[in-house]
């Protein structure tokens, strides 16, 4: 890298740095308090450095930031960037923003870039925030950005903060989110490890099953409506087999079939004379998966897998959008997705060979890509987007873990 390029990479890191640390050091103690945080320090012995996390809570590049008292570019999604105070994290924060309809080249080439000019770049290799309290699936893509940065990683994990702040539900619950500093290995280690021993490094230091930990030691997770919108991840009756007829309200869980189930602060399900099936939304929803999977695998071309409506659907060109239908229909096929918009206008149709992307934004926002447009899907109601995914990902070939 030259120094006119290494220049043109650090433009605005400064003010990026300065503003962050200035806007952290006034907020940290009420918002650690507050979200009652307890963090390990680590001091980085690298300058520049990838640092990659499991993914439970908004506020964990805050957390992380303090916890490494060094200001850390972090990579986002071009969802973030289109919600209203998405020019905050742009071009206050400084994020690197990944645009779903762009190649993953174009990312990685930016991330190496920033490192390699000095300025610490942060991701959850995820993609983000855990659905169900069990860190995601990790790419060896993620090994191989690491091992071609040339610089050092850090790994750290969160336990806790997916049981405050479940994705799911629209309200926090109290309860401590525990930031645990994992290691730190240098450019030297790494040089001598392939891509998928960095990969199993990193799956391994920022793996975590937060009812594991619940069990090993269990903390209070108290507030008010623990099961509501839960319907965004369960999507098929453990009693009933149906899908789509689980409906939430306050602290529980119930099924048309007359399944119910209670949710407790100690954020597992409990028994209310139906039987407990599962305990826990991690298991219920690995046991959802393999049943929906074979569902999805058996249905005959041409024959409708599932229907929902009341959809909000937008098209995304770059950071804006135009609202296309507030009422709109989603239908899914083991050969298309096709989306029907209220009134006169055309279908929607994208042939599932040809999605690029489908995947989750926000609480239960479908993003779809394919060749030709990038939609944007949120619901009136609380539904599980995940199904959508799941499918796609069966049908197409593609891991879904």
């Amino acid at each position: 890298m030259t120094n006119k390029e290494r220049r043109q990479v650090r433009r605005g890191y400064l003010f990026n740095c300065f503003t962050v640390k200035t806007i952290f050091a006034i907020l940290k103690n009420k918002v650690i308090k507050e979200n009652n945080v307890h963090l390990d320090y680590h001091k980085p012995q690298h300058k520049s450095f990838i640092l990659i996390s499991n993914h439970t809570d908004a506020m964990d590049p805050g957390f992380e930031m303090e916890s490494l008292g060094k200001y850390v570019r972090y990579v986002a999604s071009d969802h973030t960037a289109r919600m209203k105070l998405g020019w905050v994290f742009k071009y206050i924060g400084g994020v690197i923003i990944k645009y779903r309809d762009r190649p993953s080249s174009i990312l990685t080439e930016e991330i190496i870039r920033n490192v390699q000019a000095g300025i610490p770049v942060g991701l959850h290799a995820e993609g983000a925030m855990s659905i169900n309290g069990q860190t995601g699936f990790i790419s060896q893509h993620t090994g191989q950005l690491v091992k071609d940065s040339g610089v050092a990683l850090i790994t750290y994990r969160f336990v806790g903060g997916y049981l405050r702040n479940p994705r799911w539900a629209n309200e926090k619950r109290s309860g401590p989110i525990i930031g645990h500093f994992v290691g730190e290995y240098s450019p030297e280690e790494l040089s001598k490890l392939s891509v998928e021993e960095i990969t199993e490094i990193i799956r391994r230091d920022t793996y975590v099953n937060a009812y594991d930990e619940q069990r090993k030691e269990t903390h209070d997770y108290d507030g008010e409506n623990l099961a509501e919108c839960v319907e965004r991840i369960l999507y098929i009756c453990p009693k009933c087999g149906a899908v789509g007829t689980l409906h939430s309200k306050g602290n529980f869980l119930s099924c048309d079939c007359g399944y119910k189930t209670e949710m407790k602060k100690d954020g597992f399900f409990h028994d209310c004379g139906e039987g407990l099936v599962h305990d826990n939304v991690l298991s219920w929803d690995l046991w959802q998966r393999d049943v929906w999977k074979e569902r999805v695998l058996s249905t005959e071309k041409g024959s409708l897998i599932f229907s929902e409506d009341g959809q909000i659907v937008k098209k995304v060109d770059g950071e804006a959008e135009e609202i296309l239908s507030e009422n709109a229909t989603i239908n899914l096929y083991p050969e298309k997705f096709v989306v029907s918009l209220d009134g006169s206008k055309e279908d929607i149709v994208m042939e599932m060979s040809k999605i690029k992307q489908l995947s989750l934004a926000g609480k239960d926002t479908i993003l779809v890509v394919d060749d030709k447009i990038f939609l944007d899907i949120g619901t009136q109601i609380p539904r599980s987007p995940t199904k959508y995914i799941a499918a796609w990902r069966y049908l197409t070939g593609k891991e879904y873990r």
